[in-house]
């Protein structure tokens, strides 16, 4: 297991917003359950149910604090993983053996998650929409976390509302929330033969496009992006697909660069389009061989201008 590409790892992508509100630097040191103080009966109610009944203030104290127990955790490692809990924000940060941070996962969050159709299993955590950390869970990570958490088994339930898919350049997987392509997604890193593919993508990026790309790690950026279907590359530059739009940009002449933007119902079409007929398309560096793809599957679009049109005074096409 080596891991997902997660906002805050080496090859980050920058495009998921990750535990809103946290407090990075604190972390719990011990395990116990807890009451949370705010959330106790006041004195007052402590005082009015003195005087009832022995069972009226058994309920009274007990209703009170029942849904108020909060689970502490330890930080706990094991020989691949380092597991830091955040007990205020209700969450664990997963660190790999190298120190890569590969999600933040909140405690309700850890259960597996099956996919039926392989049978692999699956840690996801939700952070809101088009936010989620993934990860394909492996023995030794079960293991770790039933640890932590003291548990002799983890909750399995079928996974739903993700989808499984296969970048087929590479062979590498990611995880999609359904509804959602074209947003986002996650890149499942699950050996050390999907990191090396991963690297020569990222590296294939930084030295086919050196006008475009100016770092490595912008070419993991967009090697994550070709993986999840919203970046293709071209021999003379890339085109970026997301839901609200799709842009290209020429690596030798920018004076190419063009740009149209659409909804996402729009976008729908085109995904599906694209799953079908991606590999029969020539020419994708010109705005013309979309067009016809768009007066295809019907729906609206607009060209924007990019500032190179605008100079020139005429969309390319």
């Amino acid at each position: 297991m080596i891991g997902s590409i997660g906002a805050e790892s080496r090859y980050s992508t920058g495009y998921n917003n990750l535990k809103p509100n946290r407090n990075q630097n604190k972390w719990a040191d011990t395990l116990a359950q807890t009451v949370d103080k705010e959330d106790i009966s006041s004195r007052a109610d402590i005082n009015r149910a003195k005087k009832s009944t022995v069972m009226d203030s058994y309920l009274a104290l007990s209703g009170k604090t029942i849904n108020t127990l909060k689970q502490e955790y330890s930080e706990y490692e094991s020989e691949n993983y380092r597991i830091v809990p955040d007990n205020e924000a209700e969450c664990f940060d997963i660190y790999n053996k190298d120190g890569e941070r590969l999600g933040a996962f909140s405690y309700s969050d850890i259960k597996i998650r099956q996919d039926e159709t392989t049978g692999k299993q699956f840690l996801i955590s939700e952070h809101g929409t088009m936010s989620y950390d993934a990860l394909v869970l492996d023995d030794e990570l079960k293991d770790a976390l039933q640890n932590v958490m003291d548990k002799d088994s983890l909750d399995v339930e079928t996974l739903q509302g993700f989808t499984l898919n296969t970048h087929s350049g590479t062979g590498i997987q990611y995880l999609v929330k359904d509804g959602e392509e074209g947003r986002g997604g996650k890149v499942l890193l699950q050996n050390e033969a999907d990191r090396k593919r991963y690297e020569e993508l990222a590296q294939m990026y930084f030295d086919k496009y050196p006008n475009l790309i100016e770092s490595r790690e912008e070419g993991f950026i967009w090697a994550d992006l070709e993986i999840r279907g919203m970046a293709k590359r071209t021999d003379q530059g890339i085109i970026s697909i997301g839901a609200d739009g799709m842009s290209y940009s020429d690596n030798e002449n920018y004076k190419n660069n063009w740009s149209v933007r659409f909804s996402g119902s729009m976008y729908e079409k085109l995904y599906e389009w694209l799953q079908n007929n991606k590999d029969s398309m020539e020419e994708i560096h010109k705005f013309s061989t979309w067009q016809k793809v768009f007066d295809e599957i019907g729906g609206t679009y607009e060209r924007v201008w990019s500032k190179e049109e605008l100079d020139q005074g005429y969309l390319n096409n």
